[in-house]
C-alpha cells in the first residue's frame, strides 16, 4: 500500500502544512489580522476541497478513459456539521454538485460514468462509512 506523510508547523499566527508534493507544495495559514470569531472551519475548508479535488480528477479520469472528451469540469462541495449523540462537533455530510462541460456526441459515455461516479473516488468513498456523502452530476453541451 502507499503512504502519504505531510508535516505541519505553527509559529506564532503562521501555520505551514507542508505536502512534499512538487505540485502543492507549502499550504500556508495566517491567521495574523484575523479577528478570533473569524478563524474558524479551515480544516472543514480542506477536508470538502480534497473531496471534490479527488472526486473531480476521478472524474475526469474515467471520462478520458473511455474517449470522452471535454471542455471542463467545474463543482462545488457543500460539507455539513452537527453534533453527535455526545453533543460534539461532527462533519454530518458533504454534498457534491458536478458539472461536466462536453459535447453532445459523449453523452451516451458521460451517462455510464455518471453511475459509475455515484460510489466516488479513493477520498469520498472512504468517507461513507463515517457520513452521507452525495453526488449530483449534470453535462452541458
Amino acid at each position: 500500500m502507499a503512504e502519504v506523510i505531510v508535516s505541519y508547523d505553527r509559529e506564532g499566527e503562521k501555520q505551514t502544512i507542508h505536502t512534499g508534493s512538487k505540485v502543492l507544495g507549502d499550504l500556508g495559514i495566517d491567521y495574523t489580522g484575523v479577528p478570533e470569531d473569524e478563524r474558524g472551519g479551515t480544516a472543514k475548508q480542506l477536508l470538502a476541497s480534497a473531496a471534490l479535488y479527488c472526486f473531480c480528477g476521478a472524474l475526469g479520469k474515467a471520462l478520458e478513459t473511455r474517449g470522452a472528451k471535454y471542455e471542463r469540469i467545474a463543482g462545488t462541495a457543500t460539507l455539513e456539521t452537527g453534533l453527535d449523540e455526545k453533543k460534539r462537533a461532527r462533519v454530518t455530510g458533504i454534498a457534491l454538485d458536478v458539472t461536466v462541460h462536453m459535447d453532445e456526441e459523449f453523452e451516451f459515455i458521460f451517462e455510464r460514468v455518471e453511475k459509475i461516479m455515484q460510489q466516488g473516488c479513493l477520498v469520498t468513498a472512504s468517507l461513507h462509512d463515517a457520513f452521507p456523502v452525495t453526488y449530483k452530476l449534470h453535462h452541458e453541451f
